[in-house]
């Protein structure tokens, strides 16, 4: 099981917060593994954008119970999170399958 899953799981199901120093790098490795599959997808039919969808998802969710972060690394976070975002929407396709994807804001 992928650790950001196993994460995932465990910080919805508990509600609980998780330490700057294990949620920065571990979030900020999950943004560019999902910017590298949006990248390298063809069509929302793809795997790759799937996966990066997954991503954009849990990424958000976990976000937010991540304490202990700088203004300065929230908001390098939340550049990425974008970034991923618009890799997603740049997917061929994805504009088209825009109400069946992820929260868009």
């Amino acid at each position: 099981m992928k650790l950001l899953h196993f994460l995932f799981l465990v910080v919805v199901a508990a509600g609980i917060s998780v330490p700057a120093a294990l949620g920065l790098p571990l979030l900020t490795t999950e943004l560019d593994r999902g910017i590298a599959l949006a990248n390298v997808a063809a069509t929302t039919q793809s795997v790759f954008y799937s996966q990066a969808e997954q991503v954009y998802v849990q990424v958000k969710t976990v976000l937010p119970c991540v304490t202990g972060l700088s203004r300065g690394q929230h908001a390098a976070l939340k550049a990425k999170v974008t970034d991923l975002r618009m890799a997603i929407e740049l997917v061929p396709g994805a504009l088209d399958h825009a109400g069946a994807g992820p929260d868009r804001r």
